[in-house]
C-alpha cells in the first residue's frame, strides 16, 4: 500500500494504538502534535510525550502551534457565548474550524494521502457500512458513523465535518472499546498505556470554568433571580456562573429545590422554576449541517422523524425535525417532553449508528 497518513499524535493511548494500527494496515505514519492552548506546562508535557511516542514508534515526528488563530477563533467566541447566557461547546466548534483543517493543511505540505486521531468514531459508505482502512479510497462518498465503543463514542462532537475532510479522514479505532485499546498498547509494550484519559476543556486549568471566566471578566455583574412570572426572588452572582438546568450552586435557598430553566442576558437575569417545569417538547436550531443525504430527504418531505443526542453521553432520542426560514433553521419535535437543553449546545441527528447533521440549541421554546 505506502500510502502515506498524518496521524494527531497527542502523546495518549489512543493515538500510540492508532499509530499502531495503521503500521499493520502498511501506511506510512507521521505524527503532528498540535498545540493550541497556551498552558506552557501542557504544551511542555504534551511536546514530550508525543516526541518519546514518536520515537518508540519510530516515525517521524511534528509540532505545530497556532495559539493566536485558536484564540481568535475557539477561545474568544467561548467566552462571548458565556457572556449571552449560553452554554457553548468548544470541541464541537475546534473540530471543523481549527483541528481537522489544520491536520489538512499540514497533509498536503508531507504529502499525505490520509489524516488520522484517535477519535472513537467510524467512517461508512452510504448504507453506513464500516469502510476498512485498507479499503479507502479520497474519491469516495463517506458517512460518519458511531464508533463501537458506545461509552467513548466521539462522534457528537464530529457531526460539523464537511464532506472533504471526511474522506481523507481515518479512525483507526473505529471497532475497538478502550479496554481493547489499552489491552493493545500494553501488548505491544507502549509505554503510556496507562495514561488517564483528559476530561478538561484544553485551554482551561484543572478544569476550573469559573476561574477562567473571571480572569476573561465574563462572569458577569450580579442579578435578579426571577420565577416564572416575573417575580424577584433572589439576587445572582453573575451569568457566567449559571447554565440551564443548573439546580446545585445557587448560592442561597428558596425554600424548596430549584433549577435554572432560562438565562435571560439582557435583563442580566436568570429564570428559577421547579424541576417539573424543566422539560420542553421542542427546541430551536441554528448553524445547521447536514449531510447531501439528509438534504435530499428534506428536499421531498417538510418533516423527517430522526433521532437527536442533545448530549456527548447522551442517549439518541426520537424526534421529527422540520426546517423552517428558507432551511437555515430547525424545529425539533418530541412526543415526550425531554429536560432542558442549554442554548449553545449541539443536537446531533442520526439515522441508526449514521451522523446525518446537527445544529446548535437556540432555544427550547420552538415556533
Amino acid at each position: 500500500m505506502n500510502k502515506k497518513v498524518l496521524l494527531g499524535l497527542s502523546g495518549g493511548v489512543d493515538s500510540a494504538v492508532s499509530a499502531l494500527l495503521l503500521q499493520d494496515q502498511g501506511f506510512k505514519v507521521l505524527g503532528l502534535t498540535l498545540v493550541f492552548s497556551c498552558r506552557s506546562e501542557d504544551r511542555k508535557k504534551m511536546i514530550d510525550d508525543a516526541k518519546a511516542l514518536a520515537t518508540d514508534l519510530g516515525i517521524e515526528h511534528f509540532v505545530y502551534e497556532a495559539p493566536v488563530e485558536f484564540s481568535e477563533k475557539i477561545m474568544t467566541p467561548f467566552v462571548d457565548a458565556w457572556r449571552r447566557g449560553e452554554t457553548p461547546n468548544p470541541c464541537v466548534l475546534c473540530n471543523p474550524v481549527m483541528k481537522f483543517p489544520s491536520l489538512i493543511k499540514l497533509a498536503d505540505q508531507h504529502g499525505c494521502d490520509y489524516i488520522a486521531t484517535g477519535h472513537y468514531a467510524a467512517i461508512g459508505d452510504e448504507e453506513g457500512n464500516i469502510i476498512p482502512l485498507h479499503k479507502r479510497r479520497r474519491d469516495q462518498q463517506v458517512t460518519l458513523l458511531r464508533g463501537s465503543d458506545s461509552k467513548k463514542d466521539q462522534s457528537y462532537f464530529l457531526y460539523a465535518l464537511p464532506q472533504e475532510i471526511l474522506s481523507r479522514v481515518l479512525f483507526p479505532l473505529a471497532e475497538l472499546n478502550k479496554v481493547e485499546v489499552r489491552a493493545l498498547a500494553a501488548d505491544r509494550a507502549i509505554k503510556l498505556a496507562g495514561k488517564s484519559d483528559s476530561q478538561e476543556i484544553c485551554f482551561i486549568p484543572d478544569d476550573d470554568r469559573i476561574g477562567f471566566l473571571s480572569q476573561q471578566g465574563a462572569l458577569g455583574d450580579p442579578g435578579p433571580y426571577l420565577d416564572t412570572e416575573g417575580n424577584p426572588i433572589g439576587q445572582h452572582a453573575g451569568l457566567g456562573r449559571y447554565t440551564v438546568g443548573q439546580r446545585k450552586k445557587l448560592g442561597q435557598s428558596f425554600g424548596k429545590r430549584m433549577t435554572v430553566l432560562k438565562i435571560d442576558a439582557g435583563r442580566n437575569a436568570i429564570v428559577l422554576g421547579d424541576e417539573t417545569e424543566c422539560r420542553t417538547s421542542s427546541l430551536l436550531l441554528t448553524d445547521l449541517s447536514m449531510t447531501d443525504q439528509l438534504e435530499k430527504m428534506f428536499a421531498s418531505q417538510d418533516q423527517l422523524p430522526l433521532l437527536v443526542q442533545l448530549r456527548s453521553q447522551g442517549q439518541a432520542i426520537p424526534c421529527t425535525i422540520e426546517l423552517i426560514d428558507d432551511g437555515s433553521r430547525a424545529v425539533i419535535r418530541f412526543a415526550d417532553p425531554q429536560r432542558l437543553t442549554a442554548p449553545g449546545q449541539a443536537a446531533v441527528f442520526y439515522q441508526g449508528k449514521m451522523v446525518v447533521g446537527g445544529g446548535q440549541v437556540l432555544s427550547s421554546t420552538a415556533p
